[in-house]
């Protein structure tokens, strides 16, 4: 290294010039170099756990939706789009708890919310009726969307002009059966059911319309041919 000495001027602030040749102490620049490091550091780890974060969720969506349902005697499924937090449970389980069909000995008040399904359990009191007007008005005032109404009935088939119909045995409810694989029964025959409907129509029923309902599983029939479907 070369160093050029100029006459008349002291000796420490050569060295100065010398131990600085960039502006800065060698010091400051190392620490300016480590800080640099760290956010570089922090920056990266923050990226990660925003990845993380979001595969999570993605699986949560794209396996928490896709769960088995299972219906219990006396019950009602809701599938709902939007509920993903333990506030959001809240809401609707407050909404919904005052519902006068609710049987409150289960759940604590009738009402069971699974923010990891994203569904609603009812517990309904036995031989009441499904309110789907009320349960269905009841998450859209809780800022959520019903998506599909599971059900469980047992009931007799019958033959109404274009339509089957199902009329349950202990709430007297009538269903209208969406023709398919799991409807090839005699009208008469009495069956156990568990079944889905799109909540969409709901809205568009009238009073006293039959709900249309898609078969899901047949647990079992009169005729001794029952399948889990």
């Amino acid at each position: 290294k070369i160093v050029f000495l100029e006459l008349g001027r002291p000796a420490a602030p050569l060295r100065a010039r010398i131990a600085r040749p960039y502006g800065k102490p060698l010091g400051d620049r190392l620490q300016d170099t480590s800080e640099n490091r760290t956010r570089l550091t922090g920056r990266k780890s923050m990226k990660i756990q925003l990845v993380v974060t979001a595969a999570l969720f993605a699986s949560h969506v794209a396996f928490g939706d896709d769960a088995p349902v299972v219906v219990e005697e006396n019950q009602t499924v809701i599938q709902v789009n939007g509920m993903v937090c333990s506030f959001c449970a809240y809401g609707a389980k407050k909404s919904l708890s005052a519902l006068d069909c609710l049987d409150s000995a289960d759940f604590g008040d009738g009402v069971f919310v699974d923010i990891d399904t994203h569904r609603i359990t009812l517990a309904l009191r036995p031989g009441e009726k499904i309110p789907f007007h009320q349960i269905y008005q009841r998450i859209k005032e809780a800022g959520y969307d019903p998506l599909t109404f599971y059900l469980r009935s047992e009931g007799r088939l019958e033959d109404s002009g274009d339509k089957l119909l199902l009329r349950d045995s202990n709430s007297h409810q009538v269903f209208s059966v969406v023709p398919g694989e799991l409807t090839q029964r005699d009208s008469g025959a009495v069956v156990r059911i568990q079944a889905h409907l799109d909540a969409a129509q709901i809205p568009k029923l009238r009073e006293g319309e039959a709900v249309e309902i898609t078969i899901g599983r047949v647990i079992s029939d009169s005729k001794a041919t029952g399948t889990d479907g």
